[in-house]
């Protein structure tokens, strides 16, 4: 039997925390509770403030969430590990300070801070040393596990269903079109955008960049329709497959701008340095009006996440 994917990446942030000397992470933001607990909460398309969502113990290995029900929340995760949403910071230390492993901790990482919880800390975990976590997650989540990949080539798939509507739409005012892409994509299944979703007409073509994502992680695809006289997909195409291990992530040419950045649960960090295999990067391609972006898998032969090397237009 397989291991499910929530607990290979809690063993990968327990081994992270192992690694650093870190007895408690605190996490805060959505991506990084998603990886360490497998947690998925309602989505909403507003901001969320910074809160303690999520409570890593290393001596014990748990995983304690801010959730007032189960829905979402893996089943290896009991009811008991759950603290209910609160604006009582009394109740809310009440239910921290019930978290075994948290009171003692001598090293304690977080993914961000108020000056509320900060004050919490200092009385729930009295003497901790606060270790700034962001570089140990941004670790933990860079290189992908295979059934990541799989997700994230689902939601290519999404956006390429959106991206293949638009092509059956044209011609059509680029405010249509867009509705178009987002009815489609929602048929395809998945109703969560990453950022608004981009149809621009101009000089003759159509540059349509759609983004979704799948359980937290993101898919995407940009075309430009009606043609390419600049010649812009073959240093596209040329950019993929320079997404190789050992290598650096490819750069920008002489009227070409080709940016790369680490694609997983959400929108990840700009690549810097070396390339790794298991890394999966958003490669996007530009020259004047026209763009061009896949999501690649870095590999000793890259290819798109969606399976093939059409990079021409229409999909």
């Amino acid at each position: 039997m397989s291991t499910p994917l929530h607990v290979e990446r809690r063993d990968r942030v327990l081994s992270a925390m192992a690694g650093a000397d870190l007895d408690v992470l605190v996490l805060g933001e959505q991506a990084n509770v998603v990886y360490a607990s497998g947690h998925h909460r309602l989505w909403t398309a507003g901001t969320r403030p910074h809160a303690p969502t999520c409570i890593v113990v290393r001596r014990t290995g748990a995983t304690h969430v801010l959730s007032t029900w189960d829905e979402g929340v893996p089943d290896d995760v009991p009811f008991e590990h759950l603290f209910g949403i609160t604006w009582n910071p009394e109740v809310m230390g009440a239910a921290l300070a019930a978290i075994p492993g948290l009171s003692d901790a001598r090293r304690l990482g977080v993914d961000g801070m108020t000056a509320g919880f900060l004050r919490a800390v200092e009385r729930l975990a009295a003497g901790a040393e606060l270790v700034v976590a962001d570089e140990l997650l941004a670790d933990a989540r860079r290189t992908k596990f295979a059934a990541e990949v799989d997700l994230m080539r689902a939601a290519c798939g999404v956006a390429a269903a959106g991206l293949d509507a638009v092509v059956a739409a044209l011609p059509t005012p680029d405010a249509a079109a867009a509705a178009v892409a987002v009815d489609a994509m929602a048929r395809a299944g998945s109703t969560k955008p990453v950022g608004e979703p981009l149809v621009r007409t101009a000089d003759g073509s159509t540059v349509v960049d759609l983004g979704v994502l799948v359980e937290g992680y993101e898919g995407g695809i940009g075309r430009t329709l009606g043609g390419d006289p600049e010649g812009t997909a073959d240093v596209h195409r040329q950019a993929l497959a320079a997404c190789r291990p050992g290598t650096v992530a490819p750069g920008s040419g002489s009227g070409v701008t080709v940016e790369v950045r680490g694609a997983g649960l959400g929108a990840e960090r700009p690549v810097v340095g070396t390339l790794e295999a298991g890394m999966v990067l958003s490669v996007t391609t530009t020259a004047g009006s026209h763009r061009w972006r896949d999501l690649v898998l870095v590999a000793d032969e890259p290819r798109p996440l969606l399976g093939g090397d059409d990079v021409d237009g229409e999909g």
